[in-house]
């Protein structure tokens, strides 16, 4: 996926890590992203300007990035569809929950390596997903069909069904243990 072009508000308060995604963003042939360090600063931005893409931190000084995504979403102009990530160290259910209630596209977890992002930055870029506007929720439809994760890997053993042969290789490998651990 060419990335040259796509023009991205990153919202972080803390300098290095912002300054640490900015240089993952070019690396990836994203051009420069605008940097800022509030909700309150990002808001002004997209009052004049719609971005292609915003990274956003799940916990800035004035807002949450739930908070900050939520009034994007109710916005009137174009910026409401604008596909965003929530980053966070702290993965907790709630944290979860509020981003995806806001209409988050994604929320990825901290300490993120580039070739992770770049798989969470081109799944949103995908036009699959529905935008949904109800009452008590705008944004990206949360109902996810049977695509995987977005990296293609399985977390679970039952994410895939095995291969010919595989369960044999298991029991093996496990009289093998046995057999080393007498």
């Amino acid at each position: 996926m060419k990335l040259s072009g796509v023009t991205t508000l990153l919202i972080d308060n803390d300098h290095y890590s912002a300054l640490i995604l900015a240089q993952m963003l070019r690396g990836l042939g994203l051009d420069a992203p605008k940097v800022v360090q509030t909700g309150a600063a990002a808001r002004a931005l997209l009052a004049h300007y719609c971005y292609d893409l915003c990274i956003c931190e799940a916990a800035l000084p004035d807002m949450s990035g739930a908070a900050f995504v939520r009034w994007v979403r109710r916005q009137k102009s174009q910026i409401r569809f604008m596909p965003t990530l929530i980053l966070t160290g702290y993965s907790h259910l709630q944290n979860v929950i509020e981003g995806r209630d806001a209409g988050v596209h994604l929320i990825v977890k901290k300490p993120v390596s580039p070739q992770v992002l770049y798989d969470h930055i081109a799944w949103v870029a995908k036009p699959s997903r529905a935008f949904i506007e109800t009452d008590n929720y705008v944004g990206p439809d949360r109902r996810f069909k049977s695509v995987g994760p977005p990296d293609g890997i399985g977390r679970r053993d039952t994410d895939f069904p095995p291969e010919a042969g595989e369960s044999d290789i298991e029991t093996d490998l496990t009289d093998s243990t046995k057999a080393l651990a007498q």
